[in-house]
Order: C-alpha cells, then sequence, then structure tokens
C-alpha cells in the first residue's frame, strides 16, 4: 500500500510539473486613432502597447474588446498581425505572443488600476519611449508591413538584450 500511495503521490507531482510548464499566450493590442498615433500605458514606468495574458475562456475577439475597454475604448477593425515566441531567459517556457492592430472607434480614456498613465502618440515618439527592443522590433515591423501577419522567434536575454532564433518571417 505504501509503494502504491508512493507511485501515485510522484504521478501526480509529475502532472502538476507538467502542466505548470506549458507555454502561454499573451495578446498584444496596437491601437491606431485618425491621427495615426498609437495608444501607450505606462505600467510600471516604461511606456508599452497594452497587452493581457490569454487565458479566459473567451474567444480572442472578445478579449481583444476587453482589453480595448479596460483602457475605456471600442476598437473596430481588429486584425492579426503578428504571432512570434519569445523566450525569456528566466523563464522555462516559451510566451506566444499574438500582436493586433485595431482602430479607434470612440470612448475616452480610463486608466487601468494596474497602470500609472495612458496616451496617444506618434508613432517615432511611441518607438523612441517604449524601453522593450522586441517589442519595438515587432512593432516597427507591423507598421511597416500592416497588411501582412508576421512570425519569428525571439531569444531575450535577462540583461534586455535579444536575439533572433527565427528572423520575421511572413506568414501565409
Amino acid at each position: 500500500m505504501k509503494h502504491y500511495i508512493f507511485i501515485l503521490t510522484v504521478f501526480l507531482y509529475s502532472l502538476q510539473s507538467i502542466a505548470q510548464q506549458d507555454n502561454y499566450s499573451f495578446i498584444k493590442l496596437i491601437v491606431f486613432n485618425n491621427n495615426d498615433e498609437v495608444m501607450l500605458v505606462k505600467w510600471n514606468g516604461a511606456w508599452e502597447i497594452p497587452g493581457t495574458r490569454y487565458n479566459q475562456p473567451i474567444t480572442i475577439s472578445k478579449q481583444i474588446d476587453t482589453l480595448a475597454a479596460e483602457h475605456g475604448l471600442f476598437v473596430q477593425n481588429k486584425k492579426l498581425n503578428g504571432l512570434f515566441t519569445i523566450e525569456y531567459e528566466n523563464r522555462p517556457t516559451l510566451t506566444i505572443m499574438h500582436y493586433y492592430t485595431a482602430f479607434y472607434e470612440k470612448g475616452n480614456f480610463t486608466v487601468p488600476k494596474s497602470c500609472e498613465d495612458i496616451g496617444w502618440f506618434t508613432i517615432e515618439k511611441a518607438l523612441s519611449i517604449i524601453p522593450y527592443q522586441e517589442m519595438k522590433l515587432i512593432i516597427s515591423k507591423i507598421i511597416k508591413n500592416k497588411n501582412n501577419l508576421w512570425g519569428g522567434a525571439i531569444k531575450k536575454w535577462n540583461d534586455g538584450n535579444i536575439e533572433f532564433s527565427e528572423e520575421f518571417y511572413e506568414l501565409k
């Protein structure tokens, strides 16, 4: 009986360990207004495009609408523009990053509780104040080629440097 309990305990623990190492998805949303500006949020002292972990039992479209609404906006013309895997040096699993674009329809900014500020920025200004190299490269690629769907694989080191495991490529 002790042997059986031990095997069952090891089995259940191994299942838990495997489940905790699953990849996870993260949605990033580039919202444009009529002036061709993008919305950025300030989170933990750094400006970036808004995002959320995709782990709710809802459709991607609903998740994007919810993300926009959390910032006081309604968006239209949602489009998937990038799927990237990012390997962070300090995490045991890959993150699958979904980059979507959308256009501001209506609404007034609401700063979510987890953020410090929110605003519209020219693309040039946004790229100059976003501190994350991989995000800037991805946004630049998407903005220059809004009709394409891009893929790529990036490794991000703890010092902030990145390297491409797979350079940008077009997904068809």
